[in-house]
């Protein structure tokens, strides 16, 4: 499995070039794009290319004993297919037959792998906290496989462009990059605790782990606030919110004191990607609860950019710095500085220019879409030097 490390990055700098593409439709439309199409293509393979298979390898090399990795690789290499049946197929047609069915298979063999390592890890030290976590965020993509599965019928019933159908959307949405891939980057930080023999407070964690599951779950609500529902609704995604506030507290303390007895085991690269990764968690566990703010929820619905500055906050903030500083912490790729200097830059460049509207430091639409282009060229650089430097091992 450990040859495999490679692939999500494959995907990662094909979902980034995509992005960029959209990018430059903004600036210089392409007659021949339909941009919905390239959307979802863009969306499954940053979801699934990346972040899911960065998740399924660490998690079989870290819980699976190795005499179990066969039918693992097996796996593996199917949703390897799939996925790249949805990269030619969404581009063409969007969300129609062929597309439809490769996306449901991958889902299906997906929820086979999370089943076979939910069984399979039994045999792990269930008090380990990272295989806590590692399976929660696979208990979360299986809740978030409702989203997908309902929009066949939804559609059939010609509801696509009902407030169900979006339901069903962020659903999906929700529970993938607030709970696959948050449960899935915290198993990966207590793996790296628990293989460097770093003390922290077990029954905290655990605690922390139970209560952010329920905050998880509670703050749905808040993706559909846009619906104006019954003002009940605010109450219980703010209480979603709120938990989060309390599980991140926890997790905190139950984390080792002092700081630097972790940080002297992390290379430098690594240990800034953590820090950026974990300003970002914590920008984004406040803006949560901020929405739940009846006049924010209206905001963050009518003003689009700001919907993607915040799934890019943590996909890319989020998630994607801490997965790239694991790469380096585990020798998995040796990068230059300066690109992940251009990297950091060329996100939060982004982000500052899609929130400018909001700010009131307003910049001329032109303008916008330009600058943003440019920031996302460096992003899409350093994934091509992230990809070249995969491979490469510390000494």
């Amino acid at each position: 499995m450990q040859r495999f490390l490679k692939i999500p990055l494959w995907f990662f700098c094909i979902a980034a070039c995509i992005g960029l593409l959209l990018r430059w439709h903004f600036v210089s439309p392409l007659p021949w794009l339909v941009f919905p199409y390239w959307l979802h293509a863009h969306s499954h393979l940053m979801f699934l290319g990346w972040v899911f298979n960065a998740l399924y390898l660490v998690y079989v090399l870290k819980f699976i004993p190795t005499e179990n990795h066969k039918r693992y690789k097996i796996l593996f290499i199917i949703l390897q297919v799939l996925l790249v049946g949805m990269l030619i197929s969404f581009p063409v047609q969007g969300y129609g037959a062929v597309s439809i069915i490769l996306s449901t298979l991958h889902t299906v063999v997906a929820g086979i792998f999370c089943w076979w390592f939910i069984r399979d890890s039994r045999h792990n030290n269930t008090k380990m906290i990272s295989l806590q976590y590692a399976r929660y965020s696979l208990i979360f993509f299986l809740i978030s496989a409702a989203g997908p599965f309902s929009l066949g019928p939804l559609m059939a019933n010609g509801m696509v462009q009902s407030q169900w159908y979006y339901f069903a959307v962020y659903f999906y949405l929700h529970f993938q990059y607030n709970g696959v891939f948050v449960f899935g980057v915290l198993s990966l930080f207590y793996t790296l605790l628990e293989d460097n023999n770093v003390l922290m407070n077990q029954i905290m964690s655990a605690q922390s782990a139970r209560i952010l599951f329920i905050g998880t779950v509670l703050s749905y609500v808040l993706s559909v606030l846009w619906a104006k529902p019954h003002f009940m609704f605010n109450i219980i995604g703010m209480a979603g919110a709120a938990f989060q506030i309390l599980a991140m507290t926890l997790f905190i303390r139950s984390t080792p004191k002092p700081w630097s007895s972790f940080k002297a085991i992390l290379a430098p690269q690594a240990r800034t990607l953590f820090q950026l990764a974990a300003m970002a968690f914590l920008l984004k566990t406040i803006l949560q609860f901020i929405s739940a703010h009846p006049d924010m929820a209206r905001l963050a619905y009518e003003v689009r950019p700001v919907v993607i500055a915040y799934i890019h906050l943590v996909v890319i903030g989020v998630v994607t710095f801490f997965l790239i500083g694991w790469y380096i912490q585990k020798g998995a790729m040796a990068v230059n500085p300066l690109m992940i200097k251009a990297f950091v830059g060329g996100f939060i460049g982004s982000e500052l220019v899609m929130i400018s509207g909001v700010t009131g430091f307003v910049i001329s639409g032109e303008w916008s879409v330009f600058l943003v282009f440019i920031f996302s060229t460096l992003m899409v650089l350093s994934a091509g030097s992230f990809l070249m430097s995969a491979g490469h091992r510390k000494n």
